[in-house]
């Protein structure tokens, strides 16, 4: 009998486990119909893409081929009117004014919890990089590695990139549009998706702002040329950074190629080119090399192009080694007690930031200490402006950030201009106005949570201190309908409320930091 009666009713039923084994039995051809439709679609998709791609690089290779024209280039402009100054006043005693306005003497640690880190935990970089077959299926692939600063970064490409030129053709040969043009219908031949795929997932990783991105995207072009002529890596970077959906552009002249960057912020001291309206700045991502007079480029761009070079840094990228860190001891005195501050400086940020582009302020401004810097100078600090009023805490630090560190200007230690972020103003042996008013309100901010505002005079930067009371005396700004009272961290000994001598009739910009 085929089914069962189970209570012997007359009812015949069909056992539950018949059942459920008949309906699993139906599942694999079930899952099989739908990964074969689901494939299809997936297929179809990517050809659809791929149609998409081919007519926008075809529209594109045909505009490279058309004629290009002469650009002169536009001197860069400077962040200063004239050049800051060799060396840097003492400020005499701060003059003593009776103030009947009653004191705040609130302690700063019943007004701000300061959160100083535990030492920072090494974040394991574990980048893997797809099975070949799921990237670049049947093509013939050659797998390497980027040092990216302390990092090993695995990479896979299709071998077919290192055969489309010999390694000295583009300097054996002339370089103009026509051979241009043939360098992108040649590349884009190639399937790149999947190197723009993974190299988001190491951005990801690594947790890289865009200027971060271009750099390593930057290191896997030299990766891939390596040995060939840099106009090649220079075209290659070009095509990668477009594929990524950057605005840059590229321009030739007799000598070189150059990669021209459309950036979110006013870049200092860098020249450019206008090109459909837009200004494109020269950043040399490879060796030092002369900025020409005028280049040849294109007008137009591909579509796939719609996003400016940001250079926020909303938070420090992860460079593997934490502990490639190097220490210093910060001296100075206040209220004629000496303090020795012992800080732990991440290296791997030093290197970063080395060649950042110098841009607006506040970029710099935002960025804070890394972890291990925090951790060191926080524990000092902190503990030492706990039972301070704000104006004296203030003082303290003011102190701190004038005296503790030499001073000598940018072009001195340098030979050119340069912003430094919090950390490479505690590395580096000198420092001067802009360095020292980004690593002050940015203490100012985190331990005495005070809003603070640069204050840009022709040859100089400093910045002042929005009070919660109205009780601090000295010279002051109105911004935004809030008070702040001027704070000079290169002006030495100098108190809050005290503007250096030759700037007392100038009257600053005022800076926002946000």
């Amino acid at each position: 009998m085929g089914f069962f009666d189970c209570n012997n009713t007359g009812k015949k039923y069909f056992p539950a486990f018949l059942i459920l084994f008949l309906s699993l039995s139906l599942i694999p051809a079930m899952v099989s119909a739908q990964d074969t439709e689901y494939e299809k679609w997936k297929k179809q998709q990517e050809a659809e893409f791929k149609e998409y791609q081919d007519k926008f690089d075809k529209e594109f290779i045909e505009m490279l081929e058309k004629t290009w024209e002469e650009v002169g280039i536009n001197q860069g402009s400077d962040f200063y009117k004239e050049r800051k100054p060799i060396t840097i006043p003492k400020a005499p005693p701060k003059p003593t004014v009776e103030n009947t306005a009653p004191k705040d003497d609130t302690p700063v640690r019943e007004r701000i919890n300061i959160d100083i880190p535990d030492a920072p935990e090494p974040e394991p970089i574990k980048i893997e990089i797809p099975p070949k077959e799921s990237m670049f299926g049947d093509i013939e692939t050659r797998s390497t590695n980027i040092n990216y600063f302390s990092s090993t970064i695995p990479f896979e490409y299709p071998t077919q990139l290192r055969a489309l030129y010999s390694p000295r053709e583009f300097s054996m040969r002339k370089t103009d549009n026509k051979r241009i043009a043939e360098f992108w219908d040649k590349v884009s031949r190639i399937n790149h998706d999947p190197i723009i795929s993974y190299s988001n997932k190491v951005r990801e990783e690594l947790k890289l702002n865009d200027w971060g991105y271009v750099l390593l995207i930057n290191d896997f072009a030299n990766t891939v040329y390596e040995g060939y002529d840099k106009k090649l890596v220079n075209l290659y970077n070009w095509f990668l950074l477009t594929r990524a959906g950057y605005k840059v552009r590229i321009g030739y002249d007799q000598n070189d190629v150059y990669i021209l960057f459309a950036v979110e912020y006013n870049v200092f001291n860098t020249k450019y080119y206008t090109l459909d309206g837009e200004q494109y700045y020269v950043i040399d991502l490879n060796e030092d090399k002369q900025t020409p007079s005028s280049i040849f480029t294109y007008t137009g761009s591909h579509q796939s192009q719609s996003k400016k070079l940001d250079l926020t840094i909303k938070e420090f990228p992860n460079l593997g080694d934490t502990k490639n860190v190097e220490s210093r001891t910060l001296e100075f005195s206040f209220n004629e007690k000496d303090y020795s501050i012992p800080v732990s400086i991440d290296k791997n940020l030093i290197t970063y930031f080395e060649y950042f582009p110098l841009t607006e302020l506040p970029v710099f401004f935002t960025a804070s200490l890394s972890e291990s810097s925090k951790k060191s100078i926080y524990e000092k600090l902190a503990p030492a402006i706990a039972d301070m009023s704000e104006e004296e805490a203030v003082n303290f630090l003011l102190r701190f950030v004038q005296t503790a560190f030499d001073y000598k200007t940018d072009q001195d230690q340098f030979d050119r201009e340069k912003y430094m972020i919090p950390e490479e103003t505690l590395f580096y042996p000198y420092s001067d106005c802009d360095d020292r008013s980004i690593l002050f309100a940015n203490l100012v901010q985190e331990l005495v949570g005070l809003e603070v505002v640069g204050l840009r005079y022709s040859k100089h930067l400093a910045t002042a201190v929005s009070f919660t009371g109205n009780n601090v005396e000295g010279d002051s700004h109105y911004h935004s309908g809030k008070k702040y009272i001027v704070a000079d961290p290169t002006y030495i000994n100098a108190s809050v409320g005290m503007t250096m001598t030759q700037y007392k009739n100038e009257k600053p910009e005022i800076v926002s930091l946000q």
